[in-house]
């Protein structure tokens, strides 16, 4: 099928679908932008099926944005749909395959659904070792990146190009005052249970930026309890206990499964503190 024929649906909220979004748009494949961020879903997507529908596309491939009902109405239409994920989330299983095993990272099985080689990465002016190393870090953190033989030097570029994909997206003065925050958060931290816990009041993505900290700091996979009150999530990372998590409140796993998520939205069953760590006792 040519490349004109298709359509990809992303939202560009991380360095990840970033790099995808960039790479599709070098390659000349269509791609139509979500605005939704961290939690986007298919179903909240507006006009999604009649914008389908107008680009007369043939297949549609559609990353992160779960909505099976969407995707129901989308294959009436009449065309292919090519869903690319690695998440596991309430009631819907896309962190594994037909097989069981776990699926590569989103832009791991972009890179393969398009046969884009380290070849033809450079061909579009891409550097493949900081590229594929972007979805290694999307799928295992830094700790993939060692297991698959980067060295500290290639981690630490996969980590610069990191910050270079989000940096549009960021506001410096912004940026100063939640890295600010973050700090502020991680060094009011709680020891429990081979836990560190770490939360913050303030209008900021806590998880991401004290995942850095830490692993700065240690080196090594470090067991934490993240709470962003204002952002209403809950995060447990790097533990064993993730999909015991998963099972119990829903929410939504990444990172091969050691890590879990769950936003407390309105409606829904409250999630907090004491009810994770009753489950993480057990």
């Amino acid at each position: 099928m040519k490349l004109s024929e298709q359509l990809l649906v992303i939202p560009p909220n991380d360095a990840e679908a970033i790099l995808i979004t960039t790479l599709a748009r070098a390659m000349g494949l269509p791609v139509l932008t979500s605005n939704q961020q961290h939690g986007a879903v298919l179903d909240f997507e507006p006009d999604i099926v009649s914008k389908i529908k107008k680009s007369k596309c043939k297949e549609v491939i559609i990353v992160e944005l779960p909505g099976e009902k969407t995707e129901e109405k989308i294959k009436k239409l009449g065309v292919k749909l090519t869903v690319i994920d690695h998440h596991h989330y309430t009631g819907l299983d896309r962190a594994h395959g037909k097989n069981g095993k776990l699926l590569l990272s989103s832009l791991e099985q972009f890179l393969k659904l398009f046969k884009l080689t380290d070849a033809k990465l450079k061909a579009l002016k891409f550097d493949p070792l900081l590229v594929r190393g972007i979805g290694i870090m999307d799928r295992g953190y830094m700790w993939a990146l060692l297991d698959e033989g980067y060295t500290k030097k290639q981690l630490a570029r996969v980590v610069d190009y990191r910050d270079l994909l989000v940096a549009p997206t960021q506001n410096p003065k912004t940026e100063k005052k939640k890295n600010l925050a973050v700090a502020s958060a991680w060094e009011k931290r709680k020891k429990w249970n081979g836990y560190y816990i770490v939360e913050s009041k303030a209008d900021v993505q806590l998880r991401p930026r004290l995942s850095r900290i830490v692993a700065m700091k240690f080196g090594k996979p470090t067991s934490l309890i993240v709470i962003e009150h204002k952002r209403k999530l809950i995060y447990v990372q790097e533990s064993k206990h993730a999909m015991k998590l998963f099972k119990a409140f829903g929410g939504f796993t990444f990172g091969m499964d050691h890590n879990w998520g769950y936003r407390n939205e309105p409606g829904m069953k409250k999630v907090g503190l004491k009810e994770v760590k009753a489950v993480l006792e057990i």
